[in-house]
């Protein structure tokens, strides 16, 4: 099992990101992620669009965990009455399988809502287990979540996690114009 102790967590830009990291994302993504569909990484450091900034974990120059987070407005409430809040959308959360069980995600989910805070972020969402994100503060939405697929479906999805950054995570329908993060 892997040191407990704290870990030195590096936020960057996405578009800061070159081509030796992109390689080292691109690995650990593929490593972690291999279910149907997630071949993507193989080829491409992000599931269905570029997010705005990664978090990451090092050990001997060797890139061993990641998250990465979207600055996403989504529509919150029933139609016609909607409003827009401001939403730090967690993805692509892994950790190398020898470096599991170390606490990595909940420091680096640590430094993402921080960094939301500082950014005036309503609140964080991700889709997710609750099971695994519930000691970071997650839990179910209590309304539907309405995401737009890349091909312009619209679905609901049952696995959104929310938790609270600035304001109170909303209660009511959430509408992600867009594919899921």
């Amino acid at each position: 099992m892997a040191d407990r102790g704290r870990s030195a967590v590096v936020r960057i830009a996405d578009e800061d990101v070159d081509a030796t990291l992109d390689l080292a994302l691109r690995e650990l993504l593929s490593a972690c992620f291999t279910k149907p569909g997630d071949e993507i990484f193989r080829t491409r450091r992000y599931y269905a669009q570029p997010p705005s900034w990664r978090w990451s974990i090092r050990r001997e120059d060797r890139l061993i965990a990641h998250v990465a987070a979207h600055d996403l407005s989504i529509r919150a409430g029933i139609p016609p009455r909607l409003h827009t809040r401001r939403v730090l959308g967690i993805a692509e959360v892994c950790v190398a399988p020898s470096s599991r069980g170390a606490g990595l995600v909940g420091e680096m989910l640590e430094a993402a809502h921080a960094f939301g805070v500082e950014r005036g972020f309503d609140f964080a969402m991700l889709f997710g287990r609750a099971a695994i994100y519930g000691s970071s503060g997650y839990h179910a939405t209590t309304g539907r979540v309405h995401v737009t697929g890349v091909d312009g479906s619209r679905s609901v999805r049952c696995d959104a996690l929310i938790r609270s950054l600035a304001e109170d995570a909303p209660k009511e329908d959430l509408i992600v114009d867009g594919p899921a993060f």
